[in-house]
């Protein structure tokens, strides 16, 4: 283990144990208080252990609706998935004291700390996802006065049979001015010129989080953009950032990391159509402010100017959505329209082409089938066995017009699968794909490189390279199918 990674590890124990430390004192002062929790299980809870209640598309699921005064200490859940990108289509809202606008409306994944609708481990304080991400936990303190209702609405096109979920609180007296919690959505795909906007908060407060996701759309590094924090109305800002990532505790670039209060739990590294997403929490340094608060970022970065020169410092169109939080007192102003569920995605599903569907041509080597199978999108998905090292598989699909391309492929991870590589015309290779899960299997999604593509017939490839020395056989490959993105242009 590296010098680097021991230090980061003794940093994050050592704040980990403050904290801890903390709680722990906290626990020798007896207050007065019942405890509450709002959950999932089965109404017939002594004989059945079918916890878990369906979401269908279009509809919302109550997880709490709780009399106060009083303060939700935790949230828990986790969700069988039906359709990929689902943690970013199923939107959590909640509402205090019956208020008819929520405090909180953001997709779930982007709540607990990762954006682009995909599953990813966080090690965080204040949230945490375990379980390779399928796992989530929130810790924020949420004080009321009259109630709490917490909702969560399918946005996607397919049910979602198995939410599981726990809300765990305490009905007690709550100090008078206690302010709300708050957390709010936004995207812009792509970016806007000018600064992107993260939060613009109207009333007394503290900010206490971010949660940021980019998709890079052009050549050359998106992450020199500085963060600014207008406090009060200022017409310059008082806190000013020196880069993308120096706001969320890294430098010189990202890498996959966690901590108790930054990180940066999913990096796919510096390719074009590469996403990233980051988390901050201030909670040591929270941003107070007594009328307002506007926080943006810069989309700025290594790109081409007008002229087609590369430069060091040029604002990118690349696509950012994010998730901002904040404690206030008093109502808070109105949060944009939630886009539509599809609409939130990188990638879009209704472009989806059924790899099982698709006329191909006999591989090098081994054998096609189509198996049949719950869960997979369609409920079916094309498997390629026995491949030898070399073997090519060719999935042909076609382009309307000459552009740009960046194609996704959802693939199935199982304890017998292999080592592959994608290519697109028989060029540009990616990094070697792993279709190897040791556990049960795993949907994911592979994001290739952005290319420019002519009009017409082409060919996505899967050359085998191998298997996984721990792998059962290692010479499985399953394929759901994949989507031809053209590039998003700005409005």
């Amino acid at each position: 283990m590296s010098f680097l990674r021991c230090l980061v590890l003794a940093l994050f124990a050592l704040f980990a144990g403050l904290a801890t430390a903390q709680d722990l004192e906290q626990l020798t002062q007896l207050k007065e208080g019942r405890n509450f929790r709002t959950s999932s299980t089965n109404k017939d809870w002594k004989t059945s252990n079918v916890d878990f209640v369906p979401v269908l598309p279009g509809k919302t699921l109550t997880l709490a609706d709780v009399k106060g005064p009083g303060t939700i200490r935790r949230i828990w859940m986790t969700i069988l998935p039906s359709e990929p990108g689902y943690s970013r289509l199923m939107t959590l809202r909640i509402y205090w004291d019956g208020e008819t606008e929520p405090s909180v409306q953001c997709p779930i994944g982007d709540f607990f700390g990762v954006g682009h609708g995909v599953d990813a481990v966080v090690n965080s304080i204040p949230v945490r996802a375990s379980a390779d991400g399928r796992a989530r936990s929130c810790y924020w303190v949420m004080p009321f006065r009259k109630s709490a209702r917490i909702t969560v609405t399918n946005d996607g096109s397919f049910a979602t049979w198995c939410f599981y979920y726990q809300v765990d609180g305490v009905r007690e007296k709550v100090n008078a001015s206690a302010p709300y919690f708050h957390a709010m959505y936004r995207q812009e795909f792509p970016t806007k010129a000018g600064n992107y906007l993260i939060a613009d908060i109207k009333g007394k407060g503290q900010y206490v989080g971010t949660v940021l996701s980019v998709r890079s759309l052009n050549e050359g590094w998106f992450g020199e953009g500085n963060d600014y924090f207008y406090v009060d109305g200022e017409a310059e800002p008082s806190l000013k950032g020196t880069g993308f990532e120096d706001y969320f505790g890294e430098a010189w670039a990202l890498r996959v990391a966690n901590g108790p209060y930054s990180g940066c739990p999913m990096f796919e590294g510096g390719y074009t159509g590469a996403r990233a997403s980051c988390y901050r929490w201030h909670v040591s340094d929270p941003v107070r402010f007594e009328r307002s608060l506007r926080v943006e970022i810069q989309h700025m970065g290594v790109g081409q100017n007008a002229k087609g020169e590369w430069v060091n410092n040029v604002e990118r169109p690349d696509e950012y959505s994010s998730v901002g939080f904040w404690y206030q007192v008093g109502p808070h102003a109105p949060y944009p329209a939630m886009p539509n569920g599809p609409d939130r995605l990188p990638f879009d599903y209704r472009r989806f082409i059924e790899a099982e569907t698709l006329k191909i041509p006999p591989p090098d080597s081994g054998k096609t089938e189509v198996v049949k199978e719950n869960g997979l999108r369609g409920d079916a998905e094309l498997e390629w066995t026995n491949a030898d090292v070399g073997a090519e598989l060719n999935l042909p699909f076609t382009t309307p017009e000459k552009g740009q391309y960046q194609i996704m492929v959802l693939i199935t991870k199982r304890s017998d699968g292999g080592i592959g590589r994608f290519l697109i015309d028989g060029q540009a290779p990616s990094s070697p794909v792993s279709f190897f899960n040791s556990e049960e299997q795993q949907h994911q999604e592979i994001a290739l490189e952005l290319r420019s593509l002519e009009a017409g017939k082409h060919t996505l490839t899967l050359r085998c390279l191998g298997k996984p020395a721990d792998a059962d056989d290692g010479r499985r490959f399953s394929i759901d199918g994949f989507i031809v993105q053209p590039l998003r242009k700005r409005p």
